[in-house]
């Protein structure tokens, strides 16, 4: 480990090199609302709620929304390298405020979405030797615990605590093809989600789609993310209703999207064991 100052300076020297990789591939830096009226929605996922002008409002736990909307109005490849916030997400690889590059690649495959974000996540390894492997998610089962389960909360539970503890702490692990219980955003294709996640070692790293476009989808899994966050007892979210208009009438062309975590980068880089050590400030509990 370095002493803090240290990594402070390789922190803002790691965001230029960041910029430096999207610029290279002219992909547009944009800077999006981090507060809103209404809600990213997900089921498992607790916003910050904040009170403007005496009405409710919360901060982002992404910035997809608002980068979905510019790119309905075809602005193009974008990135973000943006502050989120998440309720209830305090450990040593968690803080309730943290930064997240995203971005989106219009026209481009999923697999050259995964292999660009893997580039930009060796930037920050450059002196660790990695090797890249790819496994769907069946396959990933079957190789680690013999089986597949049937029981969504069953794969949930072996993923977190038998299969990823066993993932290479020298090796890019790459999941991809989701079942469509866990599309989240991203589209079904043949049942199946077209969804990726990238580890390092056994840290998670990235969440990448092929992204859903229609309007109406989004609606209906926006009210199910709903409804399972009332069925474990938490409140719902208010919809983006400009969001959904603004794809209803002008939906944005196909395209692939990625959120990489930058301060797990950061831990990784400097060999951190608690997300703290690679921050400025961070939050007690």
């Amino acid at each position: 480990m370095n002493r803090p100052n240290d990594i402070l300076r390789d922190r803002a020297k790691m965001f230029a090199y960041a910029r430096d990789f999207f610029a290279g591939r002219n992909i547009l830096e944009v800077d999006v609302p981090a507060l809103s009226p209404t809600a990213c929605i997900d089921a498992h996922i607790d916003l910050i709620e904040v009170k403007v002008c005496g009405k409710a409002g919360y901060l982002h736990s992404s910035p997809e929304y608002f980068m979905k909307r510019l790119l309905a109005r075809q602005i193009g490849d974008i990135y973000q390298l943006s502050h989120v916030f998440r309720d209830g997400e305090i450990s040593h690889k968690h803080n309730p405020e943290f930064t997240m590059a995203e971005w989106y690649r219009m026209d481009f495959s999923l697999d050259a979405m995964i292999d660009e974000t893997i580039a930009f996540c060796a930037l920050f390894l450059e002196d660790c030797p990695h090797t890249v492997q790819k496994y769907s998610y069946r396959a990933l089962f079957e190789k680690y615990v013999g089986f597949y389960p049937d029981a969504q909360l069953e794969r949930d539970r072996l993923l977190a605590f038998e299969i990823e503890p066993q993932f290479a702490g020298s090796a890019f692990t790459v999941i991809y093809d989701f079942p469509e219980s866990e599309a989240a955003l991203a589209q079904v294709v043949d049942h199946t989600a077209k969804r990726f996640e990238i580890f390092y070692g056994a840290t998670e790293l990235a969440n990448g789609y092929l992204e859903l476009q229609d309007a109406g989808e989004y609606r209906r899994r926006f009210q199910e993310a709903n409804q399972r966050r009332q069925q474990s007892g938490k409140q719902a979210y208010p919809m983006d209703e400009l969001f959904l208009q603004e794809l209803e009438k002008t939906p944005f062309e196909p395209c692939c999207g990625v959120a990489v975590g930058f301060d797990r980068l950061m831990m990784l880089r400097h060999d951190a064991s608690h997300i703290g050590q690679v921050l400025p400030f961070h939050w007690l509990c």
